[in-house]
């Protein structure tokens, strides 16, 4: 083995995270030492004339060279990407534990080890959400059709009724929410209907049917993920509630809500805009905390879910005259 190769080869074990010894790597190389401190002084030298953000360092407690990061934010950033990864439980285990060692390998030696042990109690019990099946083919698979404008033809298991439908649309959009990873598809009726990724059953590319998106339905994907963090079905709604609890929640669950009036009480007038079905959904959830304003229509809704939720309860109230109704 000549000098380059043995400088290819220390390089890559530093890389993996191994501390080296320069005995060690003598009886190794069949070198001597003085010629293994010149090979880490040529990598020392290399990575000083590069961007790359790594140090080698010589460890005396341990007489070892290892590869540092200078800087932590790098440390901080892997370690808050994983951390986010695991938190969503979006993608199978398998996924998940390929994702993280893939990152990992970016870090020295000892921030992997750090790395792993403030990750091993959230996999150790980490369970996903959704059917399970692998995610990251699939959001190359689209990702390729959105680049290519390729229409697609799909069988769909719907979430609800569990019944399988079959459609044709131009795949335009991939994004995340709540747990999820859905794609738009832009319809030949000039819609864009929103699927979940992992429900898709069958997909096949229709590569000799044109179907353009109509320059006025073109996605706006910033505006559309601001109204789509709550379930997307329904009509778009703009409407306004009170609001008793802190005020921040609401803000934070709601992009581009805003406070238009405080009250006396303490509590604020918001006023948001999504689609109606999450918006009713999570006003519902909020239960005594939140009363809508406007529009009739949602108020209408809200009145009749509240209604139908006492009738499984088979609550009684009291009329003025105090019998039970």
């Amino acid at each position: 083995m000549n000098s380059n190769e043995r400088i290819i080869d220390l390089f890559i074990r530093l890389m993996r995270g191994q501390a080296l010894s320069v005995a060690a790597l003598a009886t190794k190389y069949h070198v001597t030492s003085r010629t293994m401190q010149r090979d880490l002084a040529s990598i020392r030298d290399l990575l000083a004339a590069s961007e790359l953000n790594y140090t080698l360092v010589y460890q005396r407690q341990t007489k070892k060279y290892i590869l540092t990061s200078p800087s932590q934010v790098q440390y901080s950033s892997v370690l808050a990407l994983l951390k986010i990864l695991v938190g969503t439980r979006a993608l199978n285990k398998v996924e998940v534990k390929a994702l993280i060692t893939q990152r990992l390998a970016l870090l020295s030696g000892s921030e992997q080890a750090a790395a792993k042990k403030l990750l091993t109690n959230s996999l150790t019990k980490y369970v996903p959400v959704g059917t399970g099946v692998a995610l990251l083919p699939r959001l190359k698979q689209f990702a390729n059709w959105i680049e290519a404008r390729t229409p697609i033809k799909f069988g769909y298991r719907n979430s609800l009724a569990g019944q399988l439908k079959m459609g044709q649309g131009l795949p335009v959009s991939l994004y995340f929410a709540e747990f999820y990873f859905y794609v738009v598809l832009y319809t030949e009726t000039d819609d864009n209907v929103i699927y979940r990724l992992d429900r898709f059953e069958t997909v096949v590319p229709v590569k000799n049917k044109a179907l353009q998106q109509r320059y006025d339905r073109k996605l706006d994907e910033g505006d559309f993920l601001a109204k789509t963090v709550l379930l997307s079905g329904g009509h778009e709604v703009t409407y306004t509630f009170r609001y008793w609890s802190a005020p921040q929640t609401a803000l934070d669950r709601l992009p581009h809500s805003k406070i238009i009036k405080h009250w006396p009480d303490h509590s604020v007038t918001i006023k948001a805009n999504s689609f109606e079905q999450g918006s009713l959904m999570w006003l519902l959830g909020q239960g005594s905390q939140a009363q809508v304003l406007s529009p009739q229509r949602l108020v209408s809704a809200l009145q009749q879910e509240l209604a139908k939720t006492l009738q499984y309860y088979q609550v009684k109230v009291e009329n003025q005259e105090g019998i039970k109704e």
